[in-house]
């Protein structure tokens, strides 16, 4: 399967929920690193983006560094597949790698 229509698979599910996708919403993708270091890098890429940035340090050793980056969309698969596809592509180019999104209703 594509990773389009995952996504497209994903928020079908989350509309048979009942949430409203035609609103905006928080969608935050996940990406992890070995490395402080990296994760520094990938960050300071992302400095001149629209994303809001939020790093996890490790709980314990050997766990791996987590990087949050969430942007306010009204969620598509389209518009999810191209920033998941940018920043795995920019994660991967610092050592890392994209850990999934996650879509989450106002508070």
């Amino acid at each position: 399967m594509s990773l389009l229509a995952e996504n497209a698979a994903h928020l079908k599910e989350f509309a048979s929920d009942g949430l409203d996708l035609s609103v905006p919403r928080a969608v935050e993708f996940a990406h992890v690193f070995t490395t402080p270091l990296d994760v520094d890098g990938f960050a300071a890429a992302l400095l001149d983006d629209d994303g809001e940035v939020d790093i996890l340090e490790p709980e314990d050793d050997g766990d791996p560094w987590e990087v949050a980056v969430t942007y306010e969309l009204i969620p598509s698969a389209e518009a999810i597949t191209a920033i998941e596809e940018r920043l795995d592509a920019l994660a991967q180019a610092h050592n890392g790698e994209s850990d999934g999104w996650g879509l989450y209703e106002d508070e």
